[in-house]
């Protein structure tokens, strides 16, 4: 005899079920999140370059106080890049490691149901 009886399993198939849906779910809107960082990131990835060209070709044009503010600013915009560099990665990696716990969970609900 099995530790639970029919109407137990149903429930657990059930919850399986629901369970590898929300999983999915949740798979499926970080990949969707990931491309969309990923194509704004690539799309503006070469602002900075262009921005800290045009800087240069403006300082001697401009006062010095003017030039360090400006200078002070081009390094906040390269932190920025950085920053979104950074999770674009991480939203990487936590989609890669919510797959991973996906078809984990799947394989512990599919042993625990069929046992």
């Amino acid at each position: 005899m099995g530790l639970f009886g029919k109407k137990e399993k149903k429930i657990f198939k059930e919850f399986s079920k629901k369970s590898v849906e929300y999983l999915t779910d949740i798979n499926k809107d970080t990949d969707e999140l990931l491309e969309e960082l990923q194509e704004s990131y690539s799309e503006n990835r070469f602002a900075i370059p262009e921005f800290m060209n045009l800087i240069e070709s403006i300082k001697a044009k401009i006062s010095f106080e003017e030039s360090e503010k400006l200078e002070e600013l081009s390094k906040k915009i390269v932190q920025i890049k950085k920053c979104a560099k950074k999770s674009v990665s991480a939203v990487a990696e936590l989609s890669r490691n919510q797959r991973k716990t996906t078809r984990e969970a799947i394989r512990e609900f599919n042993e625990f149901v069929e046992s």
